[in-house]
């Protein structure tokens, strides 16, 4: 049985599209250490194409929501996929949405994915006005547990004394030491506040409580290792990445999210960066045959999305993993 969060927070955010309520809404959650500013242009090309295909505009929303914990969303004493579902639900229920397009990222993803199955598939043939999800996109995750510690992220970041950096290159300096990659510093560094004179620099995450409750991010919860959501599902996974990539992720995928398709990009974990151009183009394609905005010429009828079955093992998918990307974020 579910077990609601008591807390639900308002979740920061912005609105993509226009101001009033849409037939097509679609909600992006990023992952941990990020924000909604990490997605970049990633949601406002996904809808630019969308209503390109359809040649309609004024048809689709997407909201950009900060996660607790994290961009301009409120701090709180607890972090866990269950509580950032509970938020969603609140946010949803505000904004009157019954049945979202939810997309995420990592931890993004995988409180999509905890979401879906905690409130069904809402299939818009039956006119339903219940609360579900019309379809969900993960961005390199999977419904299940990860191994995955960041330690040593959390802990070069509250090694250093913020309130007396005045320049994000100083910072950078003082991380190089446990953090030697200059992409991962960049992401780290995308969280260092320098603007506001009366507080000095500062960490925008709740770090105390992101690093001690990280576990949570990486867990599945028991109560949904039975259930399945049997709506419409795309997983996108890096081939450079360890979040797709085994036998136990497609199997995971495959049995609570029966309908998915699984698609691969060349790329590291952040797939809608490293692979932004292939990442839009599988989202939109799905989302048009989903969404039946496409129309094939010579029958007059919605296209279909090519699918690659979750049952496909890694050989038959042609992955290679690589140890580099081991430390990539949840």
């Amino acid at each position: 049985a579910w077990h609601p969060i008591r807390g639900a927070i308002r979740m920061a955010g912005e609105i993509l599209g226009p101001k009033s309520k849409v037939k097509n809404e679609i909600i992006l959650l990023h992952g941990l250490l990020s924000s909604r500013k990490g997605w970049g242009r990633f949601g406002k090309r996904v809808l630019q194409e969308l209503e390109e295909r359809a040649g309609v505009e004024q048809n689709f929303r997407i909201h950009s929501l900060d996660c607790r914990n994290h961009g301009d969303s409120e701090h709180t004493e607890s972090h866990s996929l269950e509580a950032i579902s509970e938020d969603l639900s609140l946010y949803l229920k505000e904004h009157e949405i019954s049945s979202p397009i939810l997309m995420g990222h990592s931890m993004g993803a995988k409180a999509a994915l905890l979401y879906a199955m905690r409130f069904g598939f809402n299939d818009p043939k039956l006119g339903s006005s219940k609360q579900g999800v019309r379809c969900v996109i993960a961005l390199d995750a999977a419904p299940c547990a990860y191994s995955t510690n960041h330690r040593y992220v959390f802990d070069a970041m509250h090694g250093i004394d913020v309130s007396k950096i005045s320049r994000r290159m100083d910072a950078d300096q003082q991380l190089k030491e446990n953090i030697p990659y200059a992409g991962e510093r960049a992401f780290i560094l995308s969280n260092l506040e320098l603007e506001d004179s009366s507080k000095g620099a500062y960490w925008i995450p709740n770090l105390d409580v992101l690093s001690r409750d990280e576990k949570h991010v990486h867990d599945w919860p028991e109560e949904l290792e039975q259930g399945a959501f049997t709506g419409p599902a795309l997983f996108v996974g890096g081939t450079l990445s360890t979040r797709l990539t085994t036998p136990r992720h497609l199997e995971a995928v495959s049995e609570k999210f029966p309908n998915a398709t699984v698609v691969m990009v060349q790329g590291g974990h952040f797939v809608h960066h490293a692979a932004a151009d292939d990442t839009i183009e599988h989202v939109v394609d799905f989302l048009s045959a989903e969404l039946k905005l496409d129309k094939d010429p010579e029958t007059d009828s919605p296209k279909t999305f090519k699918k690659i079955g979750t049952g496909a093992t890694i050989k038959a998918l042609g992955l290679e993993v690589s140890e580099h990307f081991q430390r990539d974020f949840q």
